[in-house]
């Protein structure tokens, strides 16, 4: 099966916020990590470990990662590395499990080190694409992006902000993931929650 996920290279876009943030010589472990790709981006000196839930994924994974296993974010149990880890990404990933508080506080209370990093990407139900088609009476599912089929959660920027509080994680810095609208994002921030294909939460874990 042809996987529908690649990285995309847009200065502007999520997978590229992401990796700005995740900086160097850091242990990251990527929830959710499809191929791989966003370890393939970073920068060379970051060790990644990988979960996914699809053995072909983990199998390309392991191919750029020091490791990764198959893993359901629905039945968490422990991991097999004795670690805590500087950086934990969820890069649009939390809006597919059944129920994403419970994955978030089990990885950074369990995997996290004091200080360490979160890293929160999701899709942003607000954007003006699906604002519009509402207008109109229209709610279709898709095969990828905001309207993913597979998605059993909708956000906004208030509400994934809700999620990290209810977590106890230090916000450090808010993006809007938009390849198409990002220069303009940047210029009038106030634009992000209508413009962002994706909701950006960059967190610290404090105790």
């Amino acid at each position: 099966m042809s996987n529908p996920y690649k990285f995309n290279t847009s200065k502007y876009s999520t997978h590229s916020i992401i990796n700005a943030n995740i900086g160097a010589n850091k242990i990251v472990l990527d929830i959710g990590c499809n191929d791989g790709y966003i370890g393939k981006h970073s920068d060379s000196s970051n060790t990644f470990y990988g979960l996914d839930y699809l053995q072909e994924s983990v199998d390309k994974a392991k191919e750029v990662y020091k490791d990764a296993i198959l893993y359901d974010l629905n039945n968490l149990k422990e991991l097999p590395w004795n670690k805590k880890f500087d950086t934990l990404i969820f890069a649009d990933v939390l809006e597919h499990v059944l129920y994403p508080e419970q994955v978030l506080d089990f990885f950074v209370n369990n995997y996290l080190k004091k200080g360490g990093k979160v890293i929160i990407s999701l899709p942003n139900i607000a954007n003006w694409q699906i604002r519009l088609n509402l207008l109109f009476g229209k709610f279709y599912y898709t095969e990828t992006g905001i309207m993913d089929k597979t998605h059993l959660h909708f956000y906004t920027f208030k509400t994934a902000k809700e999620l990290i509080k209810s977590q106890n994680l230090s916000i450090k810095n808010v993006y809007g993931g938009a390849t198409f609208f990002g220069k303009i994002i940047r210029k009038a921030p106030f634009l992000k929650g209508l413009l962002s294909t994706n909701i950006i939460y960059i967190c610290e874990k404090t105790a």
